[in-house]
């Protein structure tokens, strides 16, 4: 789920990853990203940079419990938001809330779609009486076939 970048990320290991783990990954990233073997390039520069900083804070045990409650407290947030955001796009294309919208959605013809949206919009026991009777004519046709 992480849309968004971590010291984890940056060092590719697992949130869960021992210290010696995170290390070695470090050892690993460094040699592979140090500026001495390109050049100098502004890319290897940046990535030996990330490394560090990401290192510097996963060694560290209360850095590394700080960053873990910063990353649970975006994690949270971007849940949030992804949910006030499907909430928003059913209002949008309904005009109601998503809750009223959860009606069985049956494969009908267009034609019976039209009839029923239109009929259902009067009144709810009107929507009650023809949801129940387009149930019976279902189980009429079920049976015969």
């Amino acid at each position: 789920m992480s849309q968004f970048q971590t010291h984890y990320d940056n060092l590719k290991v697992a949130r869960n990853a021992p210290p010696e783990v995170i290390r070695a990954a470090y050892k690993s990233l460094s040699q592979k990203f140090h500026p001495d073997h390109h050049q100098g390039t502004d890319d290897s520069t940046r990535a030996f940079q990330l490394i560090g900083a990401a290192y510097a804070v996963l060694s560290d045990p209360e850095l590394r419990e700080q960053h873990d409650l910063w990353i649970a407290r975006t994690e949270t947030q971007l849940r949030q938001a992804a949910a006030a955001s499907r909430s928003r796009r059913a209002e949008d294309r309904s005009g109601r809330p998503e809750h009223s919208r959860q009606i069985n959605q049956l494969p009908l013809p267009a034609t019976y779609v039209a009839e029923l949206s239109s009929l259902l919009r009067p009144s709810r026991a009107l929507a009650f009486l023809t949801s129940a009777a387009l149930i019976v004519v279902m189980l009429v046709m079920l049976l015969h076939a």
